[in-house]
């Protein structure tokens, strides 16, 4: 299977869903792989990097937010969004800053409530098939992991384009964290307020 959906509930319990473990370390893996190929004689330094060290952290809402088909989002340090159009809506659409590494393992749906029943990622030129969720909408909060051949995850390095749509049934506020990596090489990016 391409993807894992499980209820958020049961996937982080000892010795549940050990897939999901394995394809946060692919991740994190391909991630660091992609920085050490393109940030020549870098290495991991964590999350308060040093000299020639690059950061590692998770994906933060202001990191996913330089388009201008994200106006839709609201709330300083929440992924929620107001989703006010039906069918394939943008959801995250950005370019990933120079010097900035992001590594997609999937999403978490974390309202009791769903309006989005199919999700779809692109990176750059590279499509993923859409995902179907209306098979977890009973579970309340659940969580999507895209597995992928090793060599396969996905990583956008910057200047790469990313866009996640989704397609809407109904309008109202949606919930959408994105599960995965924010490497960088700039740490006064990561803890500048904005």
């Amino acid at each position: 299977m391409p993807y894992i959906i499980a209820p958020a509930r049961d996937v982080k319990g000892p010795g549940q869903y050990p897939e999901y473990l394995a394809v946060l370390k692919a991740v994190q893996d391909a991630a660091i792989a992609r920085a050490a190929d393109i940030w020549k004689g870098w290495v991991p330094g964590g999350l308060t990097p040093k000299s020639n060290q690059f950061g590692i952290g998770l994906l933060r809402k202001n990191d996913t937010s330089n388009d201008v088909t994200t106006a839709a989002l609201s709330g300083s340090y929440s992924y929620s969004k107001t989703l006010t159009a039906t069918g394939w809506v943008p959801l995250f659409s950005y370019t990933v800053p120079d010097d900035t590494i992001h590594a997609y393992a999937g999403f978490s749906f974390v309202d009791e409530v769903m309006r989005i029943s199919q999700i779809r990622l692109e990176i750059q030129d590279r499509i993923l098939p859409i995902i179907d969720l209306q098979g977890a909408w009973g579970w309340g909060k659940f969580d999507v992991l895209i597995k992928e051949d090793v060599g396969g995850e996905f990583v956008a390095q910057g200047l790469q384009r990313v866009l996640v749509q989704g397609y809407v049934e109904s309008t109202g506020p949606q919930r959408i964290v994105p599960i995965g990596l924010h490497l960088y090489k700039n740490l006064t990016r990561v803890i500048t307020q904005t």
